[in-house]
């Protein structure tokens, strides 16, 4: 599995909204135990709950630890968010070398494989620890066709900005490609804060969309790209670290993920254009 960088610009953004029906996937990390995700980091055996996790040397299963709740109560005391357990992924430090990105992912929608379904949505909570300024490194989610190179839906969260991107296969003046979108003032998210991100690909038209909620699911901020991978069906989601290769200034924050909701669902529909830009990258397996 490796990833490949580099920049490009365009433009895109909308609300949703999309009704769920088959759950082909619904994973938190409460029964699991504190420690390694998994006790391989090649993505060749899986680890706890079917967890596969994948990174290259000098990392190992040390950046995928399931760790309790970063900020289970806020400053009242009441719960913030579930006060459960988590998956926390350490990101890489081009400065000592570890610039690789990072990926935990399982089998559940490989085999859930359904030609019926043509629309997909994951949720999940995200919460962005630390608080480097310097770090340019990104948190997110990708949805993978079944070759595992090209996204076909994604969002990721930079620690040093905030900013919230979207992601996936993109025709750019005749190059296709994996681009990110950044979602402009609108998108730019606060560090040590829950957030429910919201995902979706519809396989009919290519449209990938993606979004942010601060009310625990109950509104959401949401952006599409009409893509280039029509026809294609997701296989697989990853929950990934991103060094951001090709910036100098890297640090080593932490992200975490929890509740994670993989649904087949009817194509959404979006309202609401804005303006972008954007990055590629693309995974191997």
């Amino acid at each position: 599995m490796r990833s490949v960088y580099v920049f490009a610009s365009l433009s895109l953004v909308a609300a949703v909204s999309a009704n769920a029906d088959v759950i082909l996937s619904a994973r938190d990390f409460n029964s699991l135990n504190l420690g390694n995700l998994s006790s391989d980091a090649t993505g060749a055996t899986a680890g706890q709950d079917g967890w596969f996790t994948y990174t290259t040397a000098p990392s190992g299963v040390a950046n995928f630890q399931v760790v309790a709740d970063p900020n289970a109560a806020n400053s009242n005391g009441t719960v913030a968010h579930n006060g459960g357990q988590v998956l926390q992924i350490q990101d890489g430090n081009t400065n000592t070398g570890n610039n690789v990105t990072r990926f935990a992912w399982n089998d559940d929608l490989h085999n859930a494989a359904n030609p019926a379904n043509t629309s997909f949505e994951m949720k999940y909570d995200f919460y962005m620890g630390s608080t480097s300024t310097t770090s340019t490194n990104r948190y997110g989610n990708y949805f993978y066709d079944a070759s595992g190179t090209k996204i076909l839906s994604g969002v990721t969260m930079q620690n040093n900005t905030g900013q919230f991107y979207i992601v996936g296969s993109y025709n750019n003046a005749g190059t296709i490609g994996n681009y990110s979108f950044s979602t402009g003032t609108s998108g730019i998210l606060a560090r040590n804060t829950w957030y429910s991100f919201k995902v979706t690909f519809d396989s009919v038209t290519g449209r990938f969309q993606g979004g942010f909620s601060n009310d625990g699911g109950v509104n959401y901020t949401m952006f599409f790209v009409d893509g280039a991978a029509a026809g294609i069906s997701v296989d697989e989601y990853d929950l990934i670290g991103s060094t951001n290769s090709g910036t100098a200034a890297q640090g080593a924050p932490l992200g975490f993920y929890d509740n994670i909701t993989v649904t087949a669902a009817p194509a959404p529909g979006a309202i609401a254009l804005l303006g972008l830009a954007g990055l590629i990258g693309r995974r191997r397996r």
